[in-house]
């Protein structure tokens, strides 16, 4: 605060008054509500494996294996919880702490820059209120470390006017802003990547214009704040790289940048049932995908006409004044430029036919040919690097709006003094505009909270029970799991599971074959072999089936049918029932297989060896006893996955293609040991010609034979079969193996060697 102001006993009743506003408007008062709840589940589930490790470890190890887990986003909040959970916090009342601090350090972070600017202590304590009051704050709760992000602005730009203070002459203090302002900016890349671009982008045209603007300033920007600045991004960028373990993600189509563009209706006019005084005044209006582009997101939380009208006001009154306030403006004309996205929208909708034809999300993504006009910002989406992940477009105006309050900020600090009633009317009634329903935001923080301790004692908590130690689960079938991160984390055991996109992409590069299988979400009676091969290549020690869905489940326990009904909290739900009637045929099917267990419950099944048959050896033997020759190939073979045991493509109708390397286990039969037995293998060879023959090379234990193909006709190899072990594996190999795509030019890619299609048995 200002020094020069002394505290008396109203500032003390406003700020304390002020601050528990703001953390119920945020719904972050610890042990009481938690801000949301899927994002809540998925980033607990960071936490509390990150605590499950040694002090220094910043890796999740319980889910995503093999591989250690880096947090896609929000290290800096997943972190801190950790750190509370350590201290014996149960996991939802640690993310509502952690919550509660970053939204604590924003709130006094824009006191400050109130103060700063040299407002009375208590507008300065109204205008910090008004900022964490932001729709574009609270509205986003749901994304957890966005909404700490963007609250986090004033955080950030107090570290940018605090070293834009310093001089060039090295002092104590010097030195202090600059650490602050290197730790600010490492914080910032590990809290959300949208707000980090925001604060690089916003401090590099405020240290621009100022180094333009002011001569007496510019030797200190030259000699010290640029290159802090620039060193300082530079290094956070290379720790978030480093961490995890890319460069960067993936860029997404204009098509996601113009469906998530800001469309100006939605700044002009709020949307029903977000704000509580337009909605008693009559002034919303309901919106919903059905008829927009992108989501809900992005009308909810970006109706900013009020902050907008105000802002230029003030920069108008400020500009002489201050030369800061045009800075300051230019910041806000580009974030809300950039939130457009690549074309201007004005209530743009979906043309009635794309509308039934593909409802909803199924078309969010908005073309360029039903745009007003372009923008002129896509090469900046598509070109540079940062901005090019930055898909949700909208977002950028959360930097035009902060832009917008610090103008506000600016005019209040400047009003003679005889006219701050009327500068404090005006901030009490922007805050009036921001606030929701307050009951409805009560509610739902409370259930949110309510639910989450239900997962505890309805899954988490059973699940641990039943899986008992388990060294490696999977969860069949699998998605974007954000319920398996707190389930893996609290239940002490290991999945291959993950939740979150970018970290369900990277986990799939290092998964087992039995894992892939399965990328289609389906569980049916056809993916049973898939299942078995997991356990037979020791991938798993236990399978859970779970009858929740492992997404939406964890943003509304138990069914996201549920949310039409706030209080329902039981899990005797419809859509469980009948998520069990579907599966009950494939866990019928699965449990009267001999070698394995199931155990059906009301949220899961678990399945798993028994005990006779643990380990892969036991199962091996029985499988393979199970199948006589001769063996046609095909879709309709079960036990292909006993057979094509190492570099084999999927099993299609009447065949199987090899790859240039592969391995072969066929079952000896009894009369082999004593008899000269051959197995018959039956194929055909990939771009084989007269032209050009292809070498495929066949072994066994003592036995190898090189044979050159010059045509795709059927061809046979008499391959001995002499193991006493009742298995025999054949490695055969296809140096020439090629792609139809390098070959013909085709559109498959997949690398060919021979496809088999028949194995007979030959007794001598």
């Amino acid at each position: 605060m200002n020094k020069r102001q002394q505290w008396h006993l109203q500032d003390y009743i406003l700020l304390i008054t002020s601050l528990f506003f703001m953390l119920f408007l945020n719904g972050a008062i610890p042990f009481v509500t938690i801000p949301t709840l899927g994002q809540a589940i998925w980033t607990s589930g960071f936490a509390r494996s990150i605590a499950n490790g040694s002090w220094y470890n910043i890796f999740a190890h319980d889910f995503g294996i093999p591989q250690p887990a880096a947090i896609a986003f929000g290290l800096s909040g997943a972190w801190l919880e950790s750190l509370f959970i350590r201290f014996g916090m149960a996991p939802f009342d640690a993310y509502s702490c952690m919550s509660a601090f970053w939204l604590m350090v924003a709130f006094f972070s824009a006191i400050k820059i109130s103060d700063m600017f040299g407002a009375h202590r208590r507008l300065a304590i109204l205008s910090g209120l008004l900022w964490m009051s932001m729709p574009i704050i609270w509205a986003h709760a749901g994304y957890s470390m966005l909404s700490l992000g963007i609250a986090l602005l004033s955080f950030y730009f107090l570290a940018v006017f605090n070293i834009l203070n310093i001089e060039s002459n090295p002092t104590k203090k010097n030195f202090i802003s600059v650490i602050l302002y290197f730790i600010t900016v490492v914080i910032s890349v590990f809290m959300d990547g949208y707000t980090f671009m925001m604060f690089a982008t916003g401090a590099s045209i405020i240290f621009s214009f100022v180094f333009i603007a002011s001569s007496k300033r510019r030797h200190s920007l030259l000699k010290v704040v640029l290159p802090v600045h620039v060193i300082s991004f530079l290094i956070a960028y290379f720790l978030f790289a480093k961490y995890i373990g890319k460069s960067n993600f993936e860029s997404y189509s204009m098509d996601f940048f113009r469906g998530w563009g800001l469309d100006l209706s939605f700044i002009v006019q709020p949307t029903k049932t977000v704000l509580w005084l337009p909605d008693f005044l009559g002034l919303s209006i309901n919106r919903s995908d059905s008829i927009y582009f992108g989501d809900y997101s992005v009308w909810v939380t970006t109706f900013s006409l009020p902050i907008i009208i105000i802002g230029l006001f003030s920069w108008y009154k400020t500009k002489k004044r201050n030369y800061l306030s045009t800075g300051i403006l230019l910041v806000a004309t580009l974030g809300f430029y950039m939130a457009l996205g690549p074309s201007l929208k004005i209530n743009s909708i979906k043309p009635e036919q794309m509308q039934i034809n593909s409802p909803h999300q199924q078309s969010a993504l908005m073309p360029a040919e039903l745009a007003i006009l372009p923008t002129g910002n896509a090469w900046v989406s598509e070109s540079i690097p940062g901005f090019n992940v930055m898909r949700a477009s909208y977002r950028w105006s959360a930097l035009g709006i902060f832009a917008l309050w610090m103008l506000v900020i600016v005019w209040v600090s400047q009003v003679e003094k005889k006219y701050q009633v009327i500068s404090g009317s005006i901030l009490f009634f922007l805050l009036l505009l921001n606030i929701p329903n307050l009951a409805n935001q009560w509610q739902r923080g409370v259930i949110a909270r309510k639910m989450f301790h239900q997962i505890d004692d309805e899954i988490a908590f059973p699940l641990r029970q039943k899986i008992n130690g388990a060294k490696k689960v999977a969860f069949i079938p699998w998605g974007n799991d954000f319920l398996v991160n707190y389930l893996a984390s609290i239940g002490d055991f290991r999945t291959f599971n993950i939740g979150g996109d970018k970290n369900l992409v990277e986990a799939q590069r290092f998964w087992p074959t039995g894992m892939q299988s399965f990328n289609d979400g389906v569980l049916n009676a056809d993916k049973i072999p898939a299942l078995t091969k997991m356990f037979l290549d020791n991938s798993v020690d236990v399978v859970v089936i779970p009858y929740v869905h492992l997404l939406w489940s964890a943003h509304r326990w138990p069914c996201r049918q549920d949310a039409e009904d706030p209080m329902k909290l039981s899990s005797d739900s419809l859509c469980l029932s009948q998520r069990k009637s579907e599966l009950a045929s494939t866990i019928h099917s699965l449990a009267a297989l001999p070698y394995l267990d199931v155990v059906d419950n009301t949220l899961f099944a678990i399945v798993k060896l028994r005990p006779e048959f643990t380990g892969s050896e036991p199962l091996l033997t029985f499988l393979l006893s199970q199948i006589d020759y001769p063996i046609e190939v095909g879709s309709r073979f079960k036990d292909n996955v006993v057979l094509f045991t190492q570099g084999w493509h999927n099993v299609e109708e009447n065949l199987i293609w090899s790859q240039s390397h592969a391995k072969l286990m066929l079952p000896v039969p009894e009369e082999c040991v004593s008899q000269h037995c051959y197995a018959v293998l039956k194929f055909t060879v990939f771009g084989a010609s007269p032209a050009r023959s292809v070498r495929v090379h066949f072994s066994v234990s003592g036995w190898n034979q090189n044979v050159r193909f010059s045509s795709t006709d059927l061809n046979e190899i008499a391959i001995p079969l002499g193991n006493a072990s009742g298995r025999q594996e054949i490695t055969l190999t296809v140096p020439e193996a090629i792609s139809p795509e390098k070959l013909l030019g085709a559109s498959d890619s997949r690398e060919l060697g021979i496809a088999l299609q028949r194995i007979e048995l030959s007794i001598k």
